[in-house]
């Protein structure tokens, strides 16, 4: 097995026998798994960039070493246990060897004559001494910094020098440790702080006031969908105190311990963006289940807390609310029709694909049908239905016709109203019927060109019909409608429909007179 250090520019390796002279062993590399930490100092002391020797190589590689060469007493020891810095800076791009120095020309002079070095001893003794790149031979600078006059000159035993250099590589070997620990005690320190940090932070789960607190604007219509002030009204319309208003299915104690207003922020998010539940546990601080069991006991309450609630106005409300352009060119248009669709996971049983395949999306979908008046509220929500189904079905089997047959018969609304719709909806004899009079654009004539007063009856139809696609387009800001619906939560998608139309109406007004 290859052994190769990976310390520095070190090229210790052990298919090369001439570079481990001097009993080089090699020290095995601490893994993450067992010591993150001490893991974290040898890269970053190896100086090797962090895409050459990172936490995940060392954990998958076996064969990570650093050679004895790198450590202060040969060994990993208790007081040393680390080797020493790399000079090259983790920051700093890998670097290839550069190339041998030239060998030191050597002068020719008798063997047997003895080199002399000429400079005053007391001196020497007396200045600061340069480090040398080697630990046997002084530099030439010193010689030159320290030398004398050829008189004061004395011989210097080679044994002086080598005491010097000795002296100097231990001098060394204490800076490269001071350094060291200096950079260990800045690391502990920054990670002291670090942790003290995250811990302060992680410890506080999210809630009402560090929305309204935050500094950052919008973050409470973020996470919500509505301002603060809305929100207020909203639980105020749900919640009579601060106890729950129902039930739990399922015995959890966040439930009772956890706030009303956070739990309704919590179910407002999953609708609003649609975030996972694992995401939720983590800013509330619970479970991932224990999201799962507030929102589906939350959107089952708000479903039917909602489906009690009489949302169609009395035709009179309509007319005095009614903006002037509309009731300019529509005046007895109380409602306005259009469908929707929502594209779903693909189901596995190939039937159930067939029925929710939708030609107009060219995907499986879930088809609704909305009503709003002309104010841009919604006054009427279906139950959705596979996307394969057509405009005129959904518009008998979401029970429209039986709703406005009791509107009439109590009086909401009167024979002669009308209902304006999109050309899909081929429901004027069911209208009819009723008495209700049906505003659709005008179809184009099989031969020739529309009549002016055709084209100008389609243009105020489309003037008006856009808001409701306004309308939908609100609903569908809420993300987890508007994103492909997961089948895990298929079980109660009509109450998440239903409650995401009926939050609109807590919205401001869609059209402005």
């Amino acid at each position: 097995m290859v052994k190769r250090c990976q310390w520095g520019l070190c090229n210790s390796d052990t298919r090369y026998p001439e570079r481990l002279e001097g009993g080089i062993k090699f020290i095995p590399f601490p893994k993450p798994k067992s010591n993150l930490e001490k893991c974290r100092r040898w890269i970053k002391l190896c100086g090797r960039p962090h895409d050459q020797l990172n936490e995940k190589y060392a954990d998958g590689n076996k064969h990570l070493y650093v050679c004895t060469k790198h450590f202060v007493e040969g060994i990993p020891t208790e007081k040393y246990p680390d080797p020493l810095p790399a000079l090259l800076s983790p920051h700093t791009p890998y670097q290839t060897p550069a190339r041998k120095l030239p060998k030191r020309r050597v002068l020719s002079e008798p063997p047997n004559k003895r080199r002399k070095v000429l400079f005053d001893v007391t001196e020497l003794e007396n200045s600061e001494i340069v480090p040398c790149s080697s630990p046997s031979i002084v530099d030439d600078s010193v010689l030159k910094a320290n030398s004398v006059s050829s008189d004061t000159a004395q011989d210097v035993c080679p044994l002086d020098l080598l005491a010097i250099a000795a002296e100097n590589h231990q001098l060394k070997q204490q800076l490269a440790q001071l350094l060291l620990a200096n950079e260990e005690s800045k690391r502990k320190d920054l990670d002291e702080v670090e942790s003290n940090s995250t811990n302060k932070k992680s410890n506080i789960p999210l809630s009402i006031e560090i929305l309204v607190n935050s500094k950052l604007k919008g973050s409470f219509k973020y996470y919500s969908g509505f301002s603060h002030e809305r929100f207020m009204n909203i639980n105020n319309f749900l919640v009579k105190d601060e106890t729950l208003p129902f039930k739990p299915s399922v015995a959890v104690k966040c439930i009772k311990s956890m706030p009303v207003k956070d739990q309704l922020l919590l179910t407002l998010m999953k609708l609003r963006q649609n975030f996972d539940n694992i995401h939720l546990a983590n800013l509330f601080h619970i479970s991932s289940q224990d999201v799962s069991v507030i929102f589906s006991n939350w959107i089952n309450f708000m479903f039917f807390h909602f489906g009690s609630v009489s949302i169609w106005p009395h035709r009179d409300v309509i007319i005095q609310n009614m903006p002037s352009k509309f009731k300019c060119d529509f005046p007895e248009t109380m409602i306005i029709l259009d469908g929707t669709e929502m594209k779903i996971q693909r189901p596995t049983a190939l039937t159930t694909q067939s029925q929710m395949y939708s030609d107009y999306k060219s995907a499986t979908t879930v088809k609704g049908l909305i009503g709003v008046d002309p104010r841009g509220s919604v006054t009427f929500i279906s139950m959705l239905f596979s996307g394969a189904i057509s405009d005129k079905a959904i518009s008998s089997q979401s029970g429209l016709f039986d709703t406005m047959r009791k509107m009439i018969d109590c009086g909401m609304l009167k024979e002669g109203d009308g209902v304006m719709v999109d050309k899909g909806f081929n429901i004027r004899e069911e209208i009819e019927m009723l008495g209700i009079r049906l505003v659709i654009p005008p179809n184009a004539p099989c031969e020739g060109q529309m009549p002016a007063a055709d084209v100008a009856m389609t243009k105020k139809i489309a003037a008006h019909r856009v808001h409701v696609e306004r309308a939908i387009s609100r609903i569908k800001k809420f993300k987890i409608l508007s994103n492909r619906i997961d089948l895990s939560i298929f079980s109660s998608i009509n109450q998440i429909w239903f409650v995401c139309c009926f939050l609109t109406n807590f919205m401001g007004l869609l059209i402005r007179d």
